[in-house]
């Protein structure tokens, strides 16, 4: 389900956002679920508290707002960082505040001006909904992981993980160009992981997609990038059998 949040101040507009919206999906979006929300920026404020996954906003950007363009601006940030994969649109009512607004707002899903042409409203609308469906809507939802690190919520797909590693209260989740810190623990999240992470260790879990070779007198495992990870004795036996169903381990 996508949660969408029309936060428009002028309620003809905001009446003329949710009617193309609805339009849009019904004729080309059949089966996409949708939880709709229309409000003002504090209301904004309040869904952002309880939602951290992926939503769509559309955020009227004017003068009439209780806290101005600048108030409109800082719900746009909070939107983006609050999960970056989340789609933004934003519907500028004064020309003159277009500058300020491409200054300040880095990658909306899309930016339009008052009067709203139809033809342009659907064809951004078009667009979000089109990467939506491709990118998540497609997947099965067991395909990635979503975990907040630093205020932000991120999205991993299972496929680009090497291992994940427990460092006291932390978990480092390590994939071939970058390695995520959270909070979280590695026991409780490995009851949730699909069947290709197998535990060699009480620190660690390693997708066995990517493992090179296990050499049993060091009692270690080798990564494709020659990265060595420890393998336990308590987890030997169940890694080593596991192991069996990969090719030339």
């Amino acid at each position: 389900m996508l949660p969408v949040v029309i936060c428009e101040p002028n309620e003809s507009v905001r009446k003329r956002w949710t009617e193309l919206l609805g339009e849009l999906v019904r004729a080309e979006y059949p089966s996409l679920r949708i939880e709709l929300l229309t409000g003002t920026l504090t209301e904004l404020d309040r869904e952002l508290e309880l939602e951290s996954g992926i939503m769509l906003v559309i955020l009227g950007v004017t003068d009439t707002a209780p806290e101005g363009v600048d108030g409109c601006i800082r719900r746009f940030l909070s939107v983006m960082a609050r999960n970056r994969d989340s789609y933004a649109v934003l519907c500028v009512h004064d020309e003159e505040r277009l500058d300020m607004v491409l200054s300040r707002c880095m990658r909306p899903a899309g930016i339009l001006m008052l009067p709203l042409r139809e033809e342009l409203v659907r064809a951004s609308l078009r667009r979000v909904l089109n990467d939506y469906v491709s990118l998540y809507q497609s997947e099965n939802e067991g395909e990635y992981m979503v975990v907040s690190a630093g205020g932000t919520v991120r999205r991993l797909a299972y496929r680009d993980i090497l291992y994940l590693e427990a460092q006291n209260k932390l978990l480092r989740i390590c994939m071939a160009h970058q390695a995520v810190m959270v909070r979280a623990s590695l026991n409780e999240l490995a009851e949730t992981l699909p069947e290709q992470f197998i535990r060699c260790h009480r620190s660690y879990i390693v997708n066995r997609n990517y493992v090179e070779k296990f050499s049993s007198p060091e009692m270690c495992l080798y990564l494709r990038d020659k990265e060595c990870l420890p393998v336990s004795r308590s987890y030997k036996d169940a890694f080593r059998d596991s192991m069996r169903e990969v090719s030339g381990v």
